[in-house]
């Protein structure tokens, strides 16, 4: 018996799936499951496939390839799904049996594969207390990692949304038209196109930008109302309280780690005791987190930065002293009793 006929198409004839409307229907089975499809794209592929039934049972083949491949599990548990767009008229594929060529098996799999992998997590990079590192990205953007810091790439497939997880960062972003450049810091998020521009991740979700060159964008999490451009010079806090600009003496201050100096403006002592554990093996700890609150507004080269310490309780109610383990703490005292012994 002959297969049912609409217009010039069997209904059960495969689609060559290496003709050009194969291929076509390939790339949109792939794409539904591989990015995100906002409006449009579901209206382009809604028009791709009204504009003839071969299209349609193209697309259908294709799509269920892709369901069969669903049990498939990539790298790190993530799975291949399809996700279809829009309503399919099923009508046809009732009144015969489905067949799938095998060409559309193997070609179909390793596309998925790759986009199981470019699903994957994106690479982290680690740098050790006292180590910095020089990282060239797949865009052309350059970044050097502060010591103890690491910056993770969102996804293999977005090279250029970053994550600061902690530490710090400077960033020289390579221009690409239409293609933002985003670093994550906690509830601070920077956006950028092409510029130079430092990233500190402190302590309590405390993110400090510094521009250096070209312009930033800094939202916190309430989005796009809580947000400020920054320019060169420019410098904003991100904290619990919002966002606030401020300004650097010289735009070539941003980052200024990268000379082998650290400054602070009113910062708490505890983010100024990351940093400084930072670049240090002797560890240095506070002894309770009032302690910790104080406030510091300081400017010191790197490599005295044990003398910067040792002249702390001069100038704040906190004596230092050993915690037993080869490091030193510091220690909260009564304001009104003149400080006590310290080691150093």
């Amino acid at each position: 018996m002959e297969p049912p006929i609409i217009g010039d198409c069997r209904v059960n004839e495969a689609v060559d799936p290496d003709s050009p409307i194969g291929q076509t229907a390939r790339a949109w089975a792939l794409a539904v499951v591989g990015e995100d499809f906002p409006p449009e794209r579901s209206r382009m592929l809604g028009a791709w496939l009204d504009a003839d039934p071969l299209h349609r049972r193209a697309y259908e083949e294709a799509e269920g390839v892709v369901l069969m491949l669903g049990g498939l599990q990539g790298l790190h548990g993530s799975s291949i799904a399809a996700v279809q767009p829009r309503p399919m008229d099923r009508r046809v594929a009732r009144r015969a049996p489905w067949r799938v060529p095998v060409g559309i098996v193997g070609g179909l799999l390793a596309a998925s594969l790759a986009v199981a992998f470019f699903a994957l997590p994106g690479p982290a990079y680690d740098t050790q207390p006292g180590e910095t590192r020089q990282i060239a990205l797949s865009d052309g953007s350059q970044v050097t990692l502060a010591p103890a810091s690491r910056l993770r790439a969102g996804s293999r497939w977005r090279p250029r949304e970053l994550s600061l997880e902690r530490g710090e960062a400077f960033f020289a972003v390579a221009h690409q038209s239409g293609r933002p450049f985003t670093v994550q810091a906690g509830d601070a998020l920077v956006r950028v196109i092409g510029t130079r521009f430092n990233v500190h991740h402190g302590v309590d979700q405390r993110v400090r930008v510094e521009v250096e060159q070209g312009a930033v964008r800094v939202s916190d999490e309430g989005g796009e109302d809580g947000a400020v451009t920054l320019r060169a010079g420019q410098t904003v806090l991100a904290d619990a309280r919002g966002l606030s600009v401020g300004a650097l003496a010289r735009p070539d201050l941003a980052g200024g780690w990268r000379q082998g100096r650290l400054a602070y403006d009113d910062a708490p002592l505890a983010e100024v005791v990351a940093d400084l554990n930072r670049y240090s093996r002797r560890p240095l700890s506070i002894g309770s987190a009032a302690t910790g609150r104080l406030k510091v507004t300081a400017a010191f080269d790197i490599a005295q930065a044990d003398r910067f310490v040792a002249e702390l309780p001069r100038v704040l109610p906190v004596r230092l002293a050993s915690d037993g383990k080869g490091g030193r703490v510091l220690v909260a005292i009564d304001p009104k009793r003149a400080p006590e012994p310290h080691a150093r």
